[in-house]
């Protein structure tokens, strides 16, 4: 009877040994896949944020030159200096504590990047020498033509960096789903090895399976809402950046005073619409306006009444033209128009269409007002330097024939 009893004693110590055993084997497992995959997560949160951290100081850089351009005196003084120096410090920081968070290919795109960014950075400093010796139409080209271009790609590699990390994310999901799937059927086969034992000991090991399953759900969770939140604040970002860049332009190709196209876009308009003439024979031609005793004006009214005068004068020309003209202001009280696809004998009639619309106007304070007019058809062969002086021939001879009166040019008569 006592050896029974010594017998069934040593079996149930040996049975409670092995399924504490088992208990600590699934536990120390179940354990070990956790800690992995919230390693994996923690990881991935430390990239995502790191890269908003970057996208954001390239945005605040981005807008504090923006500033800068748009100041009208003391661009970039010691204080200015100073927080783009800080601001590229603080890119380069960023840059050298993301990088070795990144697989390889998210590496070769962010060494890409500060190419990019320090081209950026050169051209910043380019466009603040420009601007402090007076070359503001300079600075404006450069940052149109290079700067933001150069800013668009830096964005769209930073968007592809997150589009790399959701889909590493996603691949992070997933494999804690199978992690959580693999721990299930752990639990089971350990449940079905130890239940002979000890209901008990299957109870501990299911609660625990159980315990880290809804662990490892709320990471995910936190991991999916922490994704949208971060990817839902860089879009908004871009989409701020890129109507910022909008505006810029259309400052960049606007005269202030008029709000007609500015010189330098003019310049564009007559270079495209040359390209067009020497592709398809499209002819096209130019009017120079110059406003007659303009200096009558502002010596008798003063500038502000002078300015009011060529305000009026731009919107008299902006509705006399054809939809498809473009009306500019060349400089001081001179305006171009660029007659764009028109026919030999057309450009005189417009012309004349805005000489009568000025004369039959009513101005402000200075009443009447007249112009005189010189045109000019492109010709074969002929680039936009000599079309632009012939147009200015034309128009002395206007000047001087007795004003208020069109001349074409006498190549085109």
């Amino acid at each position: 009877m006592h050896q029974q009893i010594r017998t069934f004693l040593n079996g149930f110590i040996i049975i409670l040994v092995m399924m504490v055993a088992s208990a600590l084997v699934i536990l120390q497992l179940n354990h070990e896949a956790g800690t992995s995959v919230r390693k994996a997560f923690s990881h991935q949160l430390e990239k995502l944020n790191t890269t908003h951290e970057l996208l954001a100081t390239a945005s605040e850089r981005l807008e504090l030159i923006q500033y800068l351009l748009l100041k009208k005196d003391n661009f970039a003084n010691v204080r200015d200096k100073q927080k783009l120096e800080e601001l590229e410090q603080k890119h380069l920081r960023v840059s050298e504590k993301l990088l070795p968070l990144l697989n390889a290919k998210e590496g070769e795109i962010l060494l890409a990047n500060n190419r990019l960014n320090l081209r950026i950075s050169e051209l910043n400093t380019q466009i603040s020498v420009l601007l402090e010796h007076g070359g503001a139409n300079q600075a404006t080209e450069v940052l149109l033509e290079e700067v933001l271009p150069d800013t668009e790609r830096l964005l769209q590699n930073i968007h592809l960096l997150i589009d790399l990390q959701r889909e590493n994310s996603t691949e992070l999901l997933s494999l804690s789903d199978e992690t959580a799937d693999a721990n299930r059927q752990r639990l089971m086969l350990y449940a079905l090895f130890t239940i002979f034992a000890s209901l008990a000991g299957g109870s501990i090991a299911v609660y625990s399976g159980n315990k880290l399953t809804r662990q490892l759900e709320e990471m995910n969770n936190y991991l999916e809402e922490k994704i949208s939140e971060r990817t839902e604040s860089l879009l908004d970002t871009q989409k701020e950046l890129l109507e910022d860049n909008t505006n810029l332009a259309r400052l960049a190709s606007t005269d202030p005073l008029t709000g007609l196209f500015n010189r330098n876009y003019m310049n564009d308009i007559l270079q495209r619409e040359h390209s067009r003439y020497q592709r398809y024979g499209q002819l096209f031609g130019i009017i120079l306006i110059d406003v007659d005793h303009f200096k009558r004006v502002n010596d008798m009214h003063g500038h502000d009444v002078g300015d009011m005068v060529l305000t009026q004068v731009a919107q008299q020309l902006k509705a006399a033209v054809r939809n498809t003209d473009f009306v500019g202001r060349w400089g001081g009280e001179e305006f171009l128009i660029c007659c764009s696809t028109t026919d030999t004998g057309d450009i005189e009639a417009i012309a004349e269409n805005v000489r009568i619309t000025i004369a039959e106007s009513e101005f402000e304070i200075v009443e009447n007002l007249t112009v005189s007019l010189g045109c000019a058809l492109i010709h074969p062969k002929e680039d936009i330097g000599s079309l632009i002086k012939r147009s200015d021939v034309a128009l002395y001879e206007a000047k001087h024939g007795g004003r208020n009166q069109t001349k074409v040019s006498t190549a085109d008569m």
